[in-house]
């Protein structure tokens, strides 16, 4: 009884959740003693759509066509941001979804940030296209009705913070939460001068039409020292600008800090991404990337609460992991590697709610900054070599660097030679990493690396790490798709002359032309002899193994998902480098369960991209936008997960199957003892067929 009651709990959730679905933007939440028996244990390509990048052209690979989505399943349309301001409406009422003619331009010069429906309306955070530290804009549009459609037409218009990175509707849609990136820019001619806003988050009122600004000055000090002791990680501290300017012989002239210098606060370091809601919508969480930290703000008061640091993940032996692969050798080798850690860098963050309790799962991919020949991350052999018979030296480009304990402790640097020297390995020169202290003699304190390869999961209440994958992503990667492992496919994988190509700025034609050239003299190349069709030209993917493995491994960015399917608590990570999607059961966010890893472009084993895409076999390249949608939800009717390729311009739906192979379809929900199958129970048998009616007596005799 309780069993049935359980289930009808979660079938009101359900219905519930569908109702509220284009009105609200609730977090996923989900009763344990309502969760289903099964889990789903694999997915099925559905359909796949290539969307335009602007209204007047077709779709192309590498155009940034499919950035961001959104979905609305009371209409069944989907919503397209690409990266040259185009929002592409995608029908998907009928089987095989189609591109319409609904979709809107936002304005030259625009580009979409990323985009959410909530309500009646649909959202779209915009900025200058090549121009980060300017300010954005946050449009609202009617959304597409089915009983009456027509174009996207914009209702109204707020101003928001430089920068603007993503947004996300509180709950009720009542506060559309947008963070302002605020990220440096170096402009101007040989020596470039860098402009560096303070990063920021937006609340703009819905019914008032006004913008609040959280500062992050409270969080951040007034100087660099406070944040660095608590374990922020700051990518260039001031001192390090004045290292750079003043005292860097290799870097000295090459970019002009003195108005960055000028008007410097640690709050400029501090760049807030993604966003999620606590589920009564009175918290809002923001991941900062390249900071390796979290920021809880107070919605009511519009203040920044507090900044958590989220420290090193320790890729020793007694780091709890079973290591990484750090050695470019087309091979899996996962090894622990000695005194060499990563910052968990949140690439991106979803809320979900289990029992009453909120939690955060975070996805940890690299990042670093550059700012015309200044990085915050450096490969290994231009940081550190190693002097055969002698002790290691720091590399000429930074030659006013020591060792620690008064330049006489070598111990960590020889270390550090011993795992990556002479490799492109590339290492974090930010304050975790080394002490601008001294800015005329900073210290090397230790070999960091960006990014933590993996997913984790942080209770809201005090942002305590309750479980990573570790190694996981790599290892069940490289099991199931070995032709994949840290491989790489990106816009620079283009052809040669084609759409990408001819619409990339001089530097973008530089970065496909060294994809599409074997050889010098014109130009380092990288090309393979067969990309696909027999011609010479961009790698396939299965030809790049180990390409990242010096960088940030499988490459896990922005493409999370977490929500509820099947009568579980789903979450959906997909690597952006290598196109992998790796299924979580989190209904226990304390022991989460593996379920899967499928790659979304089998095409590029063998097919460059561009050569998959003319044959229309490419599947989602670059993805960094991940829907679940359950039962009620999807547009085919059962559990299913949509994924936008950013570099393909691709959308695709997937459903989830269980482990027998069957969907979590309407309309019959499972058994109690079993996992949820879309077969409904049989009909019952037919009744026996009646006895026959006993004989009629004789007519009585007819009178003499």
């Amino acid at each position: 009884r309780s069993r049935r009651c359980s289930r009808a709990v979660l079938a009101v959730q359900e219905r519930l959740m569908l109702s509220a679905s284009a009105l609200s933007f609730a977090v996923p939440s989900l009763r344990t003693s309502a969760a289903y028996a099964g889990s789903p244990s694999s997915v099925r390509f559905v359909s796949r759509t290539y969307t335009p990048f602007d209204p007047n052209e077709k779709a192309a690979y590498g155009m940034g066509a499919a950035e961001k989505f959104s979905y609305d399943p009371e209409h069944a349309y989907a919503y397209v941001a690409t990266e040259r301001g185009y929002i592409s409406v995608i029908d998907y009422s009928a089987p095989v979804a189609s591109v319409t003619s609904l979709g809107v331009s936002l304005g030259k010069g625009l580009t979409a940030r990323d985009l959410r429906l909530c309500g009646e309306s649909l959202y779209v955070v915009v900025g200058t296209i090549g121009k980060r530290t300017e300010p954005g804009a946050l449009l609202a549009f009617s959304r597409v009705t089915r009983a009456a459609p027509a174009s996207l037409a914009q209702v109204w218009e707020v101003g928001v913070g430089p920068g603007p990175d993503s947004l996300l509707p509180s709950p009720d849609c009542k506060t559309v939460a947008v963070s302002n990136q605020g990220k440096g820019q170096c402009t101007g001619g040989v020596v470039c001068q860098l402009i560096d806003p303070e990063g920021s988050v937006s609340l703009v009122d819905v019914a008032t039409r006004s913008s609040k600004t959280v500062s992050l000055g409270y969080v951040a000090g007034s100087s660099d020292s406070a944040l660095q002791a608590e374990g922020v990680h700051i990518p260039l501290p001031l001192n390090a600008m004045v290292y750079f300017d003043d005292f860097s012989n290799k870097k000295m002239d090459t970019v002009n800090f003195a108005e960055a210098r000028r008007k410097y606060t640690p709050a400029t370091m501090l760049e807030p991404e993604a966003l999620a809601w606590a589920p009564d919508g009175s918290k809002l969480f923001a991941a900062l990337q390249i900071n390796s930290a979290i920021l809880t703000v107070d919605v009511a008061t519009a203040t920044a609460e507090r900044l958590t640091p989220l420290g090193l993940q320790d890729w020793g032996a007694s780091g709890g992991t079973q290591g990484l692969d750090t050695v470019r050798d087309n091979a899996c080798q996962l090894k622990h590697v000695p005194e060499f850690s990563t910052l968990r860098s949140p690439s991106a963050i979803e809320a979900f709610e289990i029992d009453g309790e909120t939690y955060l799962m975070t996805a940890s991919g690299g990042s670093d900054l550059e700012y015309g020949e200044v990085e915050t991350a450096k490969k290994f052999k231009k940081l550190l070599v190693d002097v055969p018979g002698g002790r290691p030296e720091f590399h000429p480009n930074f030659q006013e660097l020591t060792a620690p304990g008064g330049g006489a402790d070598f111990s960590k640097i020889t270390t550090a030679v011993r795992n990556f020297g002479g490799t492109s390995m590339r290492l974090s020169i930010g304050s975790t990493a080394v002490d601008y202290s001294n800015p005329k003699e900073p210290v090397w304190k230790r070999a960091v690396g960006s990014g933590s390869r993996s997913v984790s999961i942080y209770r809201a209440s005090d942002l305590s790490l309750v479980w990573d994958s570790g190694s996981l992503l790599e290892q069940e990667g490289c099991k199931a798709f070995p032709w994949a492992h840290n491989g790489e496919q990106d816009d620079d994988y283009a052809l040669m002359y084609g759409v990408a190509y001819s619409h990339a700025s001089a530097g973008g034609k530089k970065d496909i032309a060294e994809k599409n050239t074997l050889s010098p003299p014109a130009l380092d190349g990288d090309a393979c002899h067969d990309r696909g069709d027999g011609k010479p030209g961009p790698c396939p993917l299965g030809k790049t193994v180990d390409e990242r493995s010096w960088k940030d491994g499988p490459g896990i960015q922005q493409g999370l998902a977490v929500g509820v399917a099947c009568g579980r608590m789903v979450a959906v990570a997909v690597t952006r480098a290598n196109s992998l999607a790796f299924g979580f059961d989190v209904t226990d966010p304390t022991q989460p369960a593996f379920l899967f890893v499928h790659h979304l472009s089998p095409a590029s084993k063998d097919k460059s991209p561009g050569v998959a895409f003319k044959e229309q076999t490419l599947g989602d390249i670059g993805v960094e936008s991940v829907s679940i949608l359950d039962k009620h939800q999807s547009p085919s009717g059962a559990a299913a997960v949509m994924f936008a390729g950013a570099h393909s311009g691709s959308l695709s739906l997937y459903e989830l199957l269980l482990t027998n192979g069957s969907r979590c379809a309407l309309p019959a929900p499972p058994p109690p003892t079993s996992p949820p199958t879309e077969t409904p129970p049989p009909p019952p048998a037919p009744p026996p067929p009646s006895p026959p009616p006993p004989p009629s007596p004789p007519p009585p005799p007819s009178p003499p």
